[in-house]
């Protein structure tokens, strides 16, 4: 067999072996242009192929045919990515009029043998045991040209654009592209001229791939969304199931299958019937879910000692609701845990007469608990109570010299032990929101935002019948209060000026500078100067003015305590 033959082969089956790599080792990442690309390629190479193995002029002009589909679409394909990785967008308008006019091309490469618009009187030959054909160019070939020159410019110039304004891409990948596209269109063109591209060009397409390779290795360090989605995938413990709008069973995820064996019976596209426990259940989520009209509901239910917390919303396909989707997580410890607060309280509550202060700072210390265990939740505030606490201390304190503010001793010992119950309420935000490590999207932030509303009724539900009504106000009023702004904007009522409760004012000052001085994993944490400057930047917009005497002559004392605070980072 010819050394050419041999050649083409290898290269052949190398190509198959990349796409066979590619879709292994990246399957859950791959886009449809590196998948397109790697699936053209063999297409080329074995179309160069054919053409070496013709025995006549028709067998060799159908085989270059077939390796034109990859010469063809691969500027184009590679043309679209450079856009998407260069994030400028294009109209589906002007992807399927390109698409159109590659396709165009295409069909006047297929009119050889034919007609002579593209190619001129072609002619079978034999070299070195290898078939080919030589031909002239027709007038339409100029085309192919145009095409070619066409997306190289615009690519480069593109890359070239993105280089020069700096945007977040990275400069390797960039350089790749330039690379990939000079390397590709000029081997093309010179080989094409020496009349050899059959045999050149099988190699440089296998050298692109390996670039390809190593370029997706690179990029996937890069792939926010996949990474993310990988982390996602490790840590998830919860069960997910899946239904149509009419109740009929789309999928589940393998915790689920394992959590609840009779899913194993339903069957793709099976009519969710109430035939056993978990049948039944899932139905009357939906009738309740249904009835509410609300974008998502929470429900809870137990299997023997396991109790399970529901959370069902709907699942959109392009821009209708298709159908419904569960979350299913264990929430056992959760529900132990509220148990044993039940049981507890009715046991202060039976011993209150008697043991008055003793069940004072029990509770105290089993609301910091609380608030401890909402913030071991939440992935970004770790010791933030304790330090909120330290700092309502300090202003409070330097409140407490001014005899002219008329404020009782009561009203300030009821601000410092509220100071610790102000999050409370994050406790009812699911997790996927409150440990999210980054930036809320607009629901995320407004279902985030009702932590307050939700802290001031957890806080009157703990406090009503134990401690004195002023007290439990002003916890409310922490809890509830502690985001409006002095400005009015706000949340959760958008008070403005003397309308919000001392109290949260106070709250206020000590949540946001504790923020600014901590690191969290979504910022740095801000020097104790420049947040001193930020606050007091802040009065009579987000704080009030008459706060600012009393936040000057704490700084001091603020700056000394987080100087001695072992380590004021957010793990």
């Amino acid at each position: 067999m010819p050394i050419a033959l041999n050649y083409l082969i290898i290269v052949l089956l190398l190509s198959v072996v990349n796409v066979v790599i590619l879709q292994y080792m990246h399957s859950h990442r791959i886009k449809f242009f590196y998948t397109s690309i790697f699936l053209l390629i063999p297409f080329a190479i074995l179309g160069d192929l054919f053409l070496a193995l013709s025995t006549n002029l028709e067998e060799a002009l159908l085989a270059n045919k077939v390796a034109y589909l990859g010469s063809i679409y691969l500027p184009l394909i590679l043309m679209f990515e450079i856009f998407h990785m260069c994030q400028i967008k294009t109209s589906f308008f002007i992807q399927m009029l390109l698409f159109i006019a590659s396709t165009c091309i295409y069909v006047l490469s297929c009119t050889t043998g034919y007609s002579e618009i593209y190619y001129t009187n072609p002619q079978f030959i034999t070299y070195a045991g290898v078939s080919n054909y030589t031909t002239e160019y027709g007038p339409a070939h100029i085309l192919w040209n145009i095409y070619l020159i066409l997306y190289f410019v615009v690519g480069a110039t593109v890359l070239i654009y993105t280089f020069i304004t700096k945007k977040n891409i990275s400069y390797s990948s960039l350089i790749a592209f330039i690379g990939i596209g000079a390397i590709g269109i000029g081997s093309f063109i010179f080989s094409r001229e020496l009349g050899s591209d059959t045999l050149v060009m099988p190699a440089v397409y296998l050298f692109i791939e390996y670039i390809f390779l190593i370029l997706i290795h690179r990029v996937g360090k890069y792939d926010i969304d996949a990474t993310i989605l990988d982390a996602l995938e490790q840590q998830n413990t919860s069960a997910y199931i899946s239904f149509t709008k009419d109740r009929r069973f789309v999928g589940a995820n393998e915790i689920a299958m394992n959590h609840f064996s009779d899913l194993y019976r339903l069957r793709m596209d099976h009519i969710l019937e109430p035939i056993n426990f978990i049948g039944k259940t899932l139905n009357e989520i939906i009738d309740k879910f249904e009835e509410s009209e609300q974008p998502s509901i929470s429900s809870y239910f137990s299997v023997g000692e396991i109790h399970y917390k529901v959370i069902l919303k709907t699942v959109a396909y392009g821009n209708r609701d298709y159908g419904y989707l569960f979350r299913i997580e264990d929430d056992t410890k959760m529900q132990r845990y509220v148990k044993f607060l039940d049981k507890y309280n009715n046991e202060l509550s039976n011993s209150l007469q008697n043991k008055e202060t003793h069940i004072s700072a029990m509770q105290e210390k089993m609301i910091v608990g609380m608030a401890n265990m909402v913030e071991s939740r939440d992935s970004n505030t770790g010791g933030h109570i304790k330090r909120t606490s330290s700092v309502v201390h300090i202003l409070v304190s330097k409140m407490k010299e001014d005899k002219s503010l008329k404020l009782t001793n009561d009203f300030y010992n009821a601000v410092i032990k509220a100071a610790p119950m102000h999050d409370l309420g994050k406790i009812a935000v699911d997790d996927m929101i409150l440990r999210k490590p980054g930036k809320f999207t607009n629901e995320e932030f407004q279902i985030m935002k009702t932590h307050a509303e939700k802290g001031a009724a957890i806080v009157e539900n703990l406090l009503k019948d134990i401690e004195e009504p002023s007290l439990v106000m002003i916890a409310k009023n922490v809890a509830n209060y502690h985001h409006e702004r002095y400005d009015g904007n706000g949340y959760p009522e958008h008070l403005s000026g003397d309308e919000i409760p001392l109290e949260a004012r106070i709250m206020a000052i000590a949540d946001v500078y504790d923020a600014l001085v901590s690191e969290r994993c979504y910022k740095e944490k801000m020097s104790m100067e420049d947040a001193y400057k930020l606050v007091l930047n802040g009065m009579g917009t987000q704080f009030d003015p008459k706060l600012k005497p009393y936040f000057v002559r704490s700084r001091a004392e603020l700056e000394q305590y987080y100087s001695e605070v072992r380590s004021p980072i957010e793990p």
